[in-house]
């Protein structure tokens, strides 16, 4: 026990050994039997090599504190090779109601120490305190080998003594600059934010059949997808609001013989979701439609097949100069010994030959399954805010790369800028970014991109943007190591 406050700073009771690097951040070391908690959060040099900066904070539990007038922690630089060493600071907790008696430890801590470097606490009863720091402390050479320390000592009034707390420790290492220091940034999380849309939505899907068919036949073409499309209406979260059906046929015979096929389709197909569903029979509209034309003619504009190309000219006038669809179609016959013919029957009508139904409903809730049911039948049936919510976890690249072709949504871009980020990919997340608005979680997470590329001037840019965040303290640490390490290893 020493009773000299002069003797005071040679003592060398320093807490817990830790394995974790200076750079860490928000690493914690638990302390007499986890009563006592230091968190560092940066250690390293400055830009100019000048000083030490020390960013850390102390927690300590109301019990350690009550045992004595005074406790006094002292965070210090050490060298035990060559037994240099620096205080940082000296850190004085008085007790609750012993401010008053405590005053002799200042007394004599102002006789051996600068009156800068001395702070002064008070505790209150039954309560842990915390003590939160960043210190500049000169830097000298030989600190490159030196431990980060923190001693941890008791006063008590009666009589006038100091005694050691919890031991002699280490707390971390002082990093070296013979290598870059390690950069790592504090992210935001971005709030994803709904749109505010009309919550009416519209599900279309389409059956298709064989030539002269009207049953249903679920192998044929996509009809799986369609059905199983149909199959997410089976869901307590849907209102359906109407069901709009229509049947049509491909121009081959005649147009009376076509009109009673798609109505035959149509009913098909409304007989299929009458028979899983209980809708009102109000819901329902339904149409035969006839002879499909829209894809025949789309093809002929546009196809690069050179039998139907070297024909278009007489295709579209047989077309356009007759409106009766069964002289159309024998005046397409006619073009070329029928030979373009044979193409667009074989290209085109079996796709003509289909009902289509249309399901406008409102949905109470979002239902992930569904979503991705209707994202692999038609990925634009889905709304932003399906996509918002599909994407809020573990997002699919596929579905992601999707939703930002189709929408221009910021939410969507802040998603997609943070699977580029963790994938690494820095310039791509910054271009998405840049797009997700300017609220100072994204400006921070831009700053962040810069960062890791090592280029501080526009990290310090967005990071300015990103002022009063809890982050920004922390993310100055890592500008500063960018800037070190541009200084000394690039």
């Amino acid at each position: 026990m020493m009773k000299k406050m002069g003797k005071l700073l040679l003592m060398a009771a320093v807490l817990l050994v830790a394995t974790f690097s200076a750079n860490a951040k928000t690493d914690k070391v638990e302390l007499c039997d986890g009563k006592i908690v230091v968190t560092v959060k940066d250690i390293a040099p400055n830009a100019d090599l000048t000083g030490l900066v020390t960013n850390y904070t102390i927690t300590v539990a109301p019990d350690v504190i009550e045992q004595c007038t005074a406790l006094i922690l002292t965070p210090a630089v050490r060298d035990t090779d060559t037994k240099s060493k620096r205080v940082v600071e000296i850190l004085v907790i008085s007790a609750p109601g012993e401010r008053y008696r405590s005053m002799w430890v200042e007394e004599q801590l102002y006789k051996v120490c600068d009156p800068n470097r001395v702070k002064f606490y008070t505790a209150k009863k039954g309560e842990s305190l915390t003590i939160e720091t960043n210190t500049l402390v000169p830097y000298e050479s030989w600190m490159d080998d030196a431990k980060f320390t923190v001693t941890t000592q008791k006063g008590t009034y009666n009589p006038d003594c100091i005694e050691n707390v919890c031991g002699t420790e280490e707390v971390c290492d002082i990093p070296y600059l013979s290598s870059p220091l390690t950069v790592d940034p504090l992210w935001t999380a971005v709030t994803p934010v709904l749109v505010d849309i009309d919550p009416i939505r519209a599900l279309k899907t389409k059956l298709y059949y064989p030539v002269n068919v009207t049953r249903s036949v679920e192998s044929y073409l996509e009809n799986q997808d369609a059905l199983a499309l149909l199959g997410t209406l089976n869901q307590p979260n849907f209102t359906v609001a109407s069901i709009k059906i229509g049947g049509w046929a491909s121009p081959e015979a005649t147009v009376a013989y076509n009109q009673k096929l798609s109505e035959k389709r149509a009913a098909t197909l409304k007989g299929i979701i009458a028979g899983k569903y209980n809708f009102p029979e109000s819901v329902y509209s339904v149409s035969g439609n006839g002879e499909y034309w829209d894809d025949v003619i789309n093809f002929i504009a546009t196809t690069d097949d050179p039998t139907v190309k070297s024909s278009k000219d007489e295709l579209e006038a047989a077309i356009a100069n007759n409106a009766n669809l069964d002289a159309r179609e024998a005046a397409m016959r006619r073009v070329d010994r029928g030979r373009p013919y044979k193409v667009i029957f074989d290209a085109v009508y079996p796709r003509s030959r289909f009902a289509d139904c249309v399901v406008s409903y409102q949905l109470r809730g979002f239902n992930r399954e569904h979503a991705m049911v209707v994202f692999r039948t038609d990925p634009y049936q889905l709304t932003e805010n399906d996509y918002i919510q599909l994407l809020a976890v573990n997002p699919d690249p596929v579905v992601l790369e999707k939703a930002v072709e189709i929408y221009d949504n910021e939410s969507l871009y802040a998603i997609a800028a943070k699977a580029e980020a963790d994938a690494g990919n820095y310039d791509q997340a910054i271009k998405y970014y840049q797009k997700a608005g300017d609220s100072k979680e994204v400006m921070n997470n831009i700053a962040c991109c810069y960062l890791l590329k090592g280029d501080a001037k526009n990290a310090e840019k967005y990071l300015e943007k990103a002022k009063g965040l809890d982050v920004y303290e922390g993310n100055q640490n890592e500008l500063r190591k960018v800037v070190l390490n541009n200084k000394y290893f690039k």
